[in-house]
């Protein structure tokens, strides 16, 4: 009875959802069951992705935003031509399915960035973390010379760790300028005023949630998953967890900035910022990396939208 139980077993088997060449049996038997696994990959260009897997695959099936494109190969390095070139700063999800000789799949998503080479260096220059409808959450950047920011991206964390992320569009900037970020307000008008020798855009990022007002941290980066322009790390200092940094999220994303060498202190004290105190970068975007070149301002004495001023908040 158990010989022709398991002869109906394997028949079922092998009549249902057969392998490329035949070898589900193997999944069977135990000898193989583990999909492929992408061990590395890259975008090459605006026009190329490569792709490394573990093992021989055939690539069955691409999409771009979920519209098929390619033709099926076979191999386990894979240089992949999109349809078209992304545009600068054009954001896209590329999903790739891919089947190994004994018939195990695995599928994978990449968000992908069209290259920009004229990314400006860009400093966080003046932070409202407690907002009032007065003084609402906003993120103000300082550009630090001539460039493009498409794709440039602000997070309040780390590349995967984080609540929100926001991502300019194709703006051509000069050195001076200044970038507005209101982070959960909605804001009026074009977002673009001039003044004499530079020019403010303010955008809304439409987060659903405010910054963090403790425990945080904000992140410029070149694109969604790009190199890090700027970071900074602010905490109470009031808390035991995540070693001291309050969240997984603050302490992941200081590990980070620490590891790549853009944050070299400890974090700024955000205990003296309430919904009347902001958080300020000394005036001529001094950089190195610390809580040194912050300091705590009354919201009245703020400088959102042109250069700082050195008016430090006093008890």
């Amino acid at each position: 009875m158990k010989a022709l139980f398991l002869f109906f077993a394997l028949s079922l088997l092998l009549a249902s959802c057969p392998g490329r060449g035949g070898r589900i049996y193997d999944s069977f038997l135990g000898k193989d069951r583990t999909p492929p696994k992408v061990i590395d990959y890259e975008l090459l260009s605006s026009e190329e992705f490569r792709i490394v897997y573990d093992e021989e695959v055939a690539i069955t099936d691409m999409e771009l935003d979920n519209v098929e494109f390619g033709s099926l190969a076979e191999g386990a390095v894979f240089t992949i031509t999109f349809p078209r070139p992304l545009e600068r700063g054009e954001s896209r999800i590329l999903s790739i399915t891919a089947e190994d000789l004994a018939g195990n799949t695995s599928r994978s998503s990449f968000p992908i960035t069209g290259p920009n080479d004229e990314i400006p260096i860009t400093l966080i220059n003046e932070i409202s973390i407690k907002g009032t409808a007065a003084s609402p959450d906003r993120i103000e950047l300082l550009v630090m010379e001539d460039g493009n920011t498409a794709g440039m991206t602000v997070k309040d964390g780390t590349r995967s760790n984080y609540s929100h992320s926001f991502s300019l569009p194709d703006l051509e900037v000069r050195n001076g300028d200044f970038i507005l970020i209101y982070w959960d307000t909605e804001i009026t008008g074009d977002g673009t005023r001039k003044e004499d020798g530079y020019t403010i855009y303010s955008f809304s990022a439409e987060s659903k949630t405010t910054l963090s007002g403790t425990n945080g941290a904000i992140v410029i980066y070149s694109d969604p998953e790009g190199d890090i322009i700027d970071g900074l790390i602010y905490t109470t200092g009031e808390s035991e967890l995540c070693n001291g940094y309050g969240n997984t999220k603050t302490e992941d994303t200081a590990f980070m900035l620490m590891q790549e060498g853009e944050w070299t202190s400890e974090p700024i004290s955000s205990v003296d910022v309430t919904a009347s105190r902001v958080i300020a970068r000394y005036p001529g975007g001094i950089d190195s990396n610390s809580a040194d070149d912050f300091f705590i301002t009354a919201a009245r004495a703020s400088t959102f939208g042109e250069p700082n001023k050195f008016i430090p908040y006093e008890e």
